[in-house]
């Protein structure tokens, strides 16, 4: 993904730490893990009010799978408080809420480095950076400039977006890129990619190139939902898999990258998207696109999909989060880059990765959480533990007919259970195929909710 952390912050150095300590155990053990560390959310926040205050509730960001843009954060200014910029792709916008700006009087600007390793680019090292001015209606400006050493190639992304209002409800913008993309529901992020490549040779995403613009007009209705019209026109390319090396299980065999429909996507699309926040609610990320159908391009297709994800409030120390998916091709063949997938880390954790793929997708997801307290010592919070208990089903296929047809289907099955810190910087999970009563326990390891 194009989007990078930065690692400057108190909690990522956290994160960061605890990524060093447990990821080599987790996977010297032989463990199918996959830590993750989601680079589209901001450091978890805990609001308390005085010991002697009764029960509070114990707001938390949901955080979206590595290639989600994250929560909208209302940075605290005096004359800007109640601004906030359009939040625009799925895992493509280089304008994300999360970073740590400088957002004041003065405008704001950021600068970040990328450091990524997968199974085709070997090393992608490069940097990001965004602004904007301090006057009403200053466009916002990021890039992101990257070198592979595996291919010895020149990665680009270039966004501009321009408000048409002071209150940023209207807005523009385009894309320019030359980047290494991959499926929409891959959704784990680079720094968890990384870390599970070089401790456990395990690469969960399938890759290819992508060069192209991106023309958008969006609409913000704060605190609903952001409504965008794009026009894309892409060309998409196969990348070849990189033999690269691991520091554990060195001699695993690394899944190859398959291979896509080489070509010209030109496209129209309607979004609608909300990302997750500290104050609950329902999160979404809905899209209808039409390729050629006079638009040009060698493809022709309509497709659909649908993100939802919702948290429950049980009492202060438990919550119920709920994820649904569902995405079909609604009219012509889906080139094999834009097909859906279901299995492994962020789906079927007791799958392999993308165990099952094709034209229409299903899936549900459930996780229970118990919260056990805070750890204490010499008078210091230091932590606390939790429990989690979830349920995960879904299933790929291809219907020649374009018909989406679930209930024909045959869905898969996983559940199982965990333990992880109250801040969700680790999370162990032991996950099982339930139709497969001989079936052995899935272990992974994430630093941050699945979904």
């Amino acid at each position: 993904m194009r989007n990078s952390h930065n690692p400057g912050r108190p909690g990522s150095r956290r994160i960061l730490l605890a990524a060093v300590v447990v990821a080599p155990l987790v996977f010297a053990a032989g463990w199918h893990a996959a830590p993750a560390w989601a680079q589209d959310a901001p450091d978890t926040l805990q609001f308390r009010l005085p010991e002697d205050t009764p029960d509070t509730l114990q707001f938390e960001p949901v955080p979206p799978t590595d290639d989600w843009n994250g929560p909208e954060l209302e940075v605290e200014t005096r004359e800007r408080s109640e601004r906030s910029w359009l939040q625009d792709p799925f895992h493509h916008s280089l304008l994300s809420h999360n970073r740590h700006v400088i957002y004041n009087d003065h405008g704001f600007s950021d600068f970040d480095g990328v450091l990524e390793y997968n199974r085709v680019d070997e090393v992608r090292l490069g940097f990001t950076t965004q602004a904007q001015g301090p006057w009403d209606y200053a466009p916002r400006f990021a890039t992101e400039v990257s070198y592979t050493t595996g291919r010895k190639y020149w990665l680009y992304d270039v966004q501009l977006e321009q408000p048409l209002d002071r209150s940023n409800i209207f807005g523009i913008g385009a894309f320019m890129y030359r980047a290494t993309d991959h499926l929409d529901l891959n959704q784990v992020n680079d720094f968890e990619n990384s870390l599970a490549l070089l401790f456990g040779k395990h690469d969960y995403r399938d890759y290819f190139e992508r060069v192209g613009v991106d023309a958008y007009a969006a609409f913000r209705w704060p605190g609903v939902t952001t409504m965008s019209a794009h026009f894309r026109d892409d060309r998409y390319r196969t990348l070849p898999t990189i033999d690269v090396q691991s520091w554990v299980h060195n001699n695993r065999a690394l899944r190859p990258n398959p291979a896509i429909d080489d070509g010209d996507i030109q496209a129209v699309a309607v979004r609608l998207e909300r990302h997750a926040s500290r104050t609950g609610g329902l999160y979404h990320w809905v899209e209808f696109e039409t390729a050629g159908h006079g638009l040009g391009g060698d493809f022709e297709y309509q497709r659909g999909l649908a993100d939802l994800r919702t948290v429950v409030r049980v009492s202060p120390g438990m919550r119920l989060t709920l994820r649904g998916v569902g995405g079909s091709a609604l009219n012509g063949d889906l080139p094999a880059q834009r097909e859906f997938t279901v299995g492994g880390v962020d789906g079927l954790r007791a799958h392999s990765f993308a165990e099952f793929r094709g034209d229409q997708v299903a899936l549900g997801q459930a996780e229970y959480t118990i919260g056990f307290g805070e750890w204490r010592k010499g008078g210091i919070e230091v932590g606390g533990i939790h429990a989690m208990f979830f349920l995960d089903a879904g299933h790929a296929w291809t219907n020649p007919t374009n018909d989406w047809d679930p209930a024909h289907q045959k869905f898969a099955v996983d559940g199982g259970f965990g333990i992880g810190t109250d801040e969700d910087d680790l999370r162990i999970y032991f996950a099982r195929n339930l139709q497969s009563p001989d079936s052995d326990f899935v272990i992974s390891a994430r630093l941050q909710r699945p979904f």
